[in-house]
């Protein structure tokens, strides 16, 4: 009898033979590639490991199909998909289906081609998995051009477009999540920093607290205008990968603001403001922002909300340069006779920062060559600015700036004095003020000092925790869940005897109905009463997760029988009805170490897995107690 030990050493090796065959297929390296494979084949079949057959069968399918080996890869995939039907397997049955019907489309057997492409589509409908769904489509337009019926390929051909489109956006708006996250972590970080300054200025002498002040001043502002202009360059990314609108908008701004009397200091932080006035626009879709035709009322109302995007990324910032951002952002689009967006305001209501920068904009836009129009000459967009002063702009800026705008040397890029070149950086603080200040604090506000210090501690652990919780629930998020799992795993494989783990899977049913019939306010408050009654009702066996979607999950390390998981679920469904979810239901897997799995990426997998199988018996089940209304 083989022991737990030694199966577990068999499937550690046997999973490193298919990672090295796997990695050795994607660096091209075949002979390698096909060595670890069939080692990781015999050792699957020696030992029982189905899911390592499995895995590896569509590995060496996928070389043989690589090197035109087409009848060994139609004889692996085919194995693949028998192994995957006795297994009960939906996933791996989807693969085993999709690369069936490229070998045969590829060996020009059109209708069994056809047979397995149609199931695989069915199938990754089913299982929800948009990636293979857009793979099935392609292959189907390939297969109905091949036939002659260019209307079923246009159609399929659409759908695959469709599909990978949803996937960009989704991705896209994670992208731009993080990228709000990032930035939001930034500016906790440089109000730590500068509480910590305080601190430490407190505790040493006036010289060394001089040179603390000038180091740090100079550090943080170097930081915070990294920081601008690479958001500013996030917001442009997508139409203007240079930069460059915001660069000139903000060097224009700063000029005017010079010439109408501003000093040379707040001049510049008003230029590096300016350069964050279109920040908004990374919440604008790509269908909008990229249109090269004329948006439509709808679009264009869409568009607008740039300003009010912009402001709110950029609100509650403590320093000058974040509340001028915020100033500009929301008001650049306002005109001076009360006809601009979003708030309507006129004359003297709109701030002197945004009346400045509106110019600035317009006048850079003109000049600019865009799909929808050819780039004006300067004295072009200069007479545009007089025909717009008293209706767009205020006559008195446009008066100024027509100036300042119409200098040679402006126009051709070239700073005339010096002052504002592209890569300019904020002065240091007057020393000697700065330590006036500090002297009074220590006399006056020690205890508000050590308050602020311990604020900017407790912000700063905020952010971190930020990175590893789920914001709409509040529970842990997928980051944790494959940190926590790693950390488990191995406690689990250093012990002889191993009491419990194992990987529940949820998945919530009839999320996307109700955020496109209810709206996706009431779909929030579904995910956010499931996942804390998840949490209370589980809190005995693990911790819980939200992984994505509407897929939760908990890591138990005092696991229960079937029976009692689902029962737990059961009682979570219904604390959730008694708050008016009167429709929510679940599909639930479990896989348990070593049993089921013997690396946490297996274990994950087999309990996703078995949550789909659920899923589909259920819907099944369903399907056969409502009656035939044909």
């Amino acid at each position: 009898m083989v022991s737990a030990e030694a199966s577990q050493d068999d499937g550690v090796i046997t999973n490193a033979q298919l990672n090295l065959g796997t990695f050795c297929l994607e660096a091209d390296l075949y002979d390698q590639a096909e060595f670890h494979l069939n080692t990781a084949l015999k050792r699957s079949q020696n030992i029982g490991y189905r899911t390592g057959e499995l895995s590896t069968l569509d590995s060496l399918g996928m070389l043989y199909q690589k090197t035109d080996r087409l009848a060994e890869a139609q004889g692996a995939f085919q194995s693949a998909l028998a192994l995957a039907l006795e297994l009960d397997d939906p996933q791996g049955e989807l693969e085993a289906q999709l690369h069936l019907g490229a070998v045969d489309l590829t060996l020009d057997h059109l209708d069994e081609a056809t047979v397995h492409t149609v199931r695989g589509l069915e199938l990754a409908k089913d299982t929800q998995s948009p990636k293979e769904e857009i793979e099935a489509h392609r292959l189907l337009a390939a297969l109905a051009f091949r036939k002659g019926d260019y209307r079923a390929a246009f159609e399929h051909e659409q759908e695959h477009c469709r599909i990978k489109d949803d996937l960009f956006n989704v991705e896209r708006d994670r992208q731009t999540q993080n990228l709000s996250i990032q930035f939001e972590v930034e500016r906790a970080r440089h109000d730590a920093d500068v509480y910590r300054i305080r601190t430490e200025v407190e505790q040493e002498a006036r010289i060394t607290a001089e040179r603390l002040v000038q180091e740090r001043t100079g550090e943080l502002a170097r930081a915070q205008h990294e920081v601008v202009t690479r958001l500013a360059m996030a917001a442009e990314y997508r139409d203007d990968t240079t930069g460059e609108h915001t660069r000139r908008v903000g060097r224009s701004a700063a000029y005017i603001a010079r010439a109408l009397g501003w000093s040379e200091e707040r001049a510049k932080l008003l230029g590096i403001a300016a350069r964050l006035h279109d920040v908004g626009k990374i919440g604008i879709p790509d269908s909008i922002l990229l249109k090269a035709s004329r948006l439509d009322s709808a679009e264009y109302e869409q568009m607008k909300t740039h300003t009010l995007i912009g402001a709110r990324i950029l609100s509650g910032g403590h320093s000058e340069l974040l509340r001028l951002a915020e100033e500009i952002a929301l008001t650049h689009h306002e005109r001076w006779d009360g006809k601009g967006y979003p708030l309507g305001l006129s004359e003297s209501q709109i701030p002197m920062t945004g009346r400045i920068v509106a110019l600035a904009d317009v006048f850079d836009a003109l000049t600019q060559a865009r799909p929808y129009k050819r780039a004006w000459t300067p004295l072009e967009a200069l007479e545009e600015l007089k025909k717009e002063s008293g209706t767009h702009f205020d006559p008195f800026i446009v008066q100024t700036a027509l100036q300042v705008l119409a200098s040679p040397l402006l126009v051709a890029g070239i700073p005339s004095s010096g002052h504002f070149a592209d890569d300019v950086m904020f002065d240091e603080a007057d020393a000697s003020h700065i330590l006036g200040v500090f002297e009074q604090l220590l006399v006056e506000r020690t205890r508000d000092l050590e308050t602020a210090r311990q604020e900017a501690e407790r912000a700063t652990e905020d952010m971190a925790r930020m990175a590893f919780t789920d914001s709409l629930t509040s529970l842990p998020n997928r980051r944790a869940f494959e940190t926590d799992m790693e950390t488990v795993f191995q406690d689990a494989a250093a012990r002889t005897q191993v009491d419990a783990l194992a990987v529940i899977i949820f998945d919530l049913d009839g999320l996307k109905v109700a955020n496109d019939t209810l709206g996706h306010g009431r779909g929030d408050h579904l995910l956010r009463a499931f996942g804390g009654h998840l949490e209370t009702a589980f809190r005995q066996v693990g911790r819980a997760y939200r992984i994505g979607g509407d897929e939760f999950a908990v890591i138990g390390t005092r696991t229960p029988d079937d029976a009692c998981i689902g029962r737990l679920l059961q009682t979570t469904l219904d604390r959730a009805r008694q708050q008016g979810l009167t429709h929510l239901s679940a599909s639930m897997g479990v896989a348990r170490y070593p049993e089921d799995a013997q690396t946490p990426g297996d274990l994950v997998r087999f309990s996703d897995r078995r949550m789909y199988q659920d899923k589909l018996s259920r819907r099944a089940s369903r399907e056969q107690l409502t009656p035939d209304r044909r």
